[in-house]
């Protein structure tokens, strides 16, 4: 029997990773069809259907789940930025709460027996106190809009799941970064501002934020690949750590890739950049995917910053 997998925000990064990943499943299982969700009108690909939906619109949705009929649903679609969520709180609690619950409420109606796989984040943990954060750990009341809206959303898929019965894995990623990201995030943005520095189209000065954070980062590949696992191992309900279980401050990732430049590059502070609030260090245990699913990541963070750098250095 063909499995019909829907994607919301295919058009984005991660979901571009994630078809890559499915698309070689696909070679080697045969009988996957695949459609997805995004609002970037533009966007369109041979690989998929594409459904230009805004998730917040409910008809819309409704519609196309009907027409999709999905048996597993990887719901990716989201405002996934802190300082963008601080500037666009509305809109942000919008895509990621009302978003998520017409999709639930349309799967659940349209496709009851399928299984949703929900992108929620590790901002939920808050720090843990500089400690590795793992499944059990309690979340701590939010510390910005965004990880106020995936509580939320984890909150509406908890509902469903124990109202509707639907199948719904949640799983919490910490930060991943690697080529085809968006400038708006950290290590992005320092790839693109190198790749400008060395075409000479920008002074050599690179203009960050808060240097001393740090972060479990992981390759987006390796993230693609353990969920394509997890959507079809992980148990219903259950709550899955994607991260490395490694640390890096951004002062160490900017480190990196200046050295992997030809340029002299200053770095200056700037004020723009910086957060209201940011938690120090925010560190993942990944016991439980490696445990459960034999998961660990393929790529060092060397290379991953290279391939972000060489990304940028094709297209600026």
């Amino acid at each position: 029997m063909s499995k019909k997998i829907l994607i919301t925000g295919c058009s984005g990064f991660l979901g571009s990773h994630l078809i890559d990943g499915l698309e070689k499943e696909n070679r080697n299982k045969g009988a996957l069809k695949f459609s997805g969700i995004t609002e970037i009108i533009e966007f369109s690909s041979p690989r998929l259907d594409v459904y230009h939906v805004d998730l917040r619109d409910r008809q819309k949705v409704f519609a196309a789940v009907e027409a999709i009929q999905p048996d597993l649903t990887f719901h990716l679609a989201a405002i996934a930025n802190v300082g963008f969520s601080w500037k666009h709180q509305k809109l942000t609690y919008e895509v990621n709460f009302i978003g998520t619950s017409n999709l639930l409420e349309a799967v659940s109606e349209i496709s009851p027996g399928s299984r949703v796989l929900l992108m929620s984040s590790a901002e939920l943990y808050g720090g843990c106190s500089g400690k590795p954060c793992n499944e059990t750990t309690p979340i701590v009341p939010p510390k910005n809009p965004y990880s106020l809206s995936k509580v939320a959303m984890e909150m509406v898929g908890e509902l469903y799941m124990k109202a509707f019965n639907l199948e719904v894995i949640r799983v919490r990623s910490f930060n991943f970064t690697g080529p085809r990201q968006s400038k708006q995030f950290m290590a992005s943005d320092f790839s693109y501002q190198i790749a400008e520095i060395e075409k000479g189209k920008q002074e050599p000065v690179i203009r960050v934020g808060n240097l001393s954070a740090i972060r479990d980062i992981s390759d987006v590949r390796d993230i693609a690949r353990y969920l394509t696992v997890i959507a079809e191992k992980g148990e219903s309900g259950n709550i899955y750590n994607l991260c490395s279980g490694k640390t890096y401050s951004i002062q160490e990732i900017l480190d990196i890739l200046i050295s992997l430049s030809f340029k002299k590059i200053e770095v200056i502070v700037d004020e723009n950049k910086l957060r209201p609030v940011d938690v120090p260090k925010l560190w993942g245990d990944n016991s439980l995917i490696k445990q459960k699913f034999n998961l660990s990541p393929e790529y060092e963070i060397k290379q991953t910053l290279s391939d972000l750098l060489n990304y940028w250095r094709e297209r600026v």
